[in-house]
């Protein structure tokens, strides 16, 4: 780039994919917040039964949901009351405890996850799109972070 022009023209095309990206991450929030109230779950609560997929304990799902172990035991508590996750026995360490699915929480997992893919605002991409959106994504993440 040389001119002036050009770097108004990058710049443009800079603040309109900043705005594109900020937009589509709205309506990609939005899509999930809906399906999620579906099932009467809090987004932390989804979140958790989205990371059961294979036992955790306590301390290693709060660092998943970037949380305290204690918020842990509060969102376990609901989940446990409605019947979704056990607190077994760890088997390599006496001390802990693992969170474990139950076979409703295991459904209601798969009914999450299939229903937060259904009418996606990028559902009218094919997957060659969206492989080429991910690698691009992931190319722009890779690149220098301003600092």
């Amino acid at each position: 780039m040389n001119s002036a022009a050009d770097t108004a023209t990058a710049g443009a095309s800079i603040r309109d994919i900043r705005l594109l990206v900020v937009e589509l991450g709205k309506r990609m929030d939005a899509h999930r917040r809906s399906r999620i109230a579906e099932f009467d779950l809090t987004l932390t609560q989804a979140k958790a039964l989205e990371e059961l997929g294979d036992p955790k304990t306590a301390r290693e799902l709060a660092a998943v949901l970037s949380c305290e172990p204690p918020n842990v035991t509060y969102i376990m508590d609901k989940l446990e009351k409605r019947g979704l996750v056990v607190r077994e026995p760890h088997p390599q360490d006496r001390r802990a405890k693992r969170l474990v699915l139950t076979e409703a929480g295991r459904e209601l997992r798969l009914k999450l996850l299939r229903r937060m893919g259904q009418d996606s605002p990028l559902d009218h991409l094919s997957q060659e799109e969206l492989n080429e959106l991910r690698d691009r994504l992931f190319r722009a993440l890779e690149g220098p972070t301003g600092a």
